[in-house]
């Protein structure tokens, strides 16, 4: 088996709880019931996931860039998510979140807990107030951001791991050399992963990556 030196986490659904960084901010600012018509149109495929973002933002607009922070700061994180990022960094794991949601979460994430990397889709702000959105990541484009990725980090995508639990992680479960599926949304998901994790505990992760560790210093 190729060593795994680097994780890649999705966030929504696997590092936070509830419905995802887009529909609490949503639910906090009373938009969530026309957010929910635009990703039925995407996935209806009526509208593209660029459209998607697009139009979630723009009843986002003029609102002040501190209130989708303080949002977001209260967004609670799973259980687990501490002990398992301590682990993992204590045994020389780099770790990389990879997000579809809002990149001003994965970088709280990545500040609070010092990752390596965080990727998501990103404000324009303009006077303090949202003013657009860069779209960074498209729906099916985690799968290019990990090579990125792995570049930067000067391995393969198979030395790396990745956990998710939507379809749009399944492009990461694809190239990588182990995927873990945590809490996966559908059977697709837990199809392309190489192992499924249930319950409410990231932390039930661990073993895996512990046992390949371990396997590792007794090869060296």
């Amino acid at each position: 088996m190729t060593p795994i030196k680097l994780i890649a986490f999705d966030l929504d659904g696997v590092l936070v709880d509830g419905k995802g960084s887009w529909m609490e901010v949503h639910r906090a600012l009373g938009t969530h019931e026309s957010a929910e018509q635009h990703a039925q149109s995407f996935f209806d495929g009526k509208i593209t996931f660029e459209d998607w973002a697009r139009l979630d933002t723009q009843l986002w607009m003029g609102v002040p860039i501190a209130r989708i922070q303080e949002i977001l700061d209260g967004v609670q994180l799973m259980a687990g998510v501490e002990p398992t990022f301590g682990e993992l960094k204590s045994l020389g794991y780099r770790i990389a979140i990879i997000s579809g949601g809002l990149k001003m979460l994965a970088d709280r994430l990545r500040q609070t807990f010092s990752l390596d990397y965080a990727y998501g889709n990103d404000f324009i702000v303009r006077n303090g107030k949202v003013a657009g959105i860069k779209g960074d990541i498209d729906f099916y484009g985690k799968g290019s951001v990990l090579e990125s990725v792995a570049r930067k980090e000067g391995i393969s995508t198979r030395q790396c791991a990745c956990v998710g639990d939507h379809v749009n992680d399944i492009p990461m479960f694809k190239i990588a050399g182990y995927s873990i599926a945590f809490n996966p949304k559908t059977d697709e998901v837990a199809e392309y992963a190489d192992r499924v994790v249930w319950g409410k505990n990231l932390a039930e992760i661990l073993p895996y990556f512990k046992q390949q560790a371990c396997m590792l210093t007794q090869r060296t």
